[in-house]
């Protein structure tokens, strides 16, 4: 124990000053004169009417408990799914805009400077409602994709849901662009987007997918 007649000058040179009062502390200083604190001295400190648990160790995890890890189709699937939302977005503008002097011109007459700027102006503003609500139904398709990534059986399935609605949709986005004067931008958008979400739909469901996803 410290000597109570001889207690150091100064708080900080106790030797353990976060001593709790469940502690006994000792000091041994054999080739010095406390507080001098050589560094050949020796600080001990023993627990006083503390018992001791022993903890029995845990059991290492087994394989097969463990998460798998990500198989690459489930990536590729997602990253899929965003990049055919992300076209879907833009196939009606781009039908709309491609064919802007059939609409003011379909009939053949002649229309002034200022009804033509007001006719594509209104063109533009049908692009820009169309592309936005494409975008608002687009939305979904990027957040489930990202819920798919962690591996959720309930996001596939939306995902399959909105794939067929997709699918279906295209299809009559493509039909259209056929029909119109100029239908190569937004036929050739909806070939690729039709084929991005086959693809999608196929690798959220092969075998390595099937294992990941719970």
């Amino acid at each position: 124990m410290t000597d109570p007649q001889n207690p150091p000058q100064n708080p900080s040179q106790d030797p353990n000053p976060w001593a709790s009062p469940g502690q006994d502390v000792q000091w041994q200083n054999p080739a010095g004169a406390y507080p001098a604190y050589p560094a050949t001295g020796q600080y001990q400190v023993s627990h006083v009417g503390q018992a001791s648990f022993a903890m029995t160790p845990l059991a290492p995890a087994l394989p097969q408990e463990l998460a798998p890890a990500r198989p690459p189709t489930i990536t590729a699937a997602m990253w899929i799914w965003i990049a055919g939302a992300v076209l879907s977005v833009a196939v009606v503008p781009v039908m709309l805009l491609s064919n802007t002097d059939y609409f003011l011109n379909h009939d053949g007459s002649v229309i002034s400077a200022e009804d033509r700027k007001a006719g594509e102006f209104g063109v533009q503003a049908m692009a820009l409602m169309f592309g936005f609500a494409m975008l608002v139904a687009s939305a979904p398709y990027v957040a489930f994709a990202i819920v798919l990534r962690n591996g959720q059986n309930w996001a596939r399935i939306l995902l399959t849901i909105l794939g067929v609605l997709g699918f279906l949709t295209m299809i009559a986005i493509l039909l259209i662009a056929l029909a119109a004067q100029v239908w190569q931008p937004a036929a050739a958008i909806s070939i690729v987007v039709i084929g991005l979400i086959v693809a999608a739909v196929v690798l959220q469901f092969l075998p390595a997918s099937n294992k990941f996803v719970r």
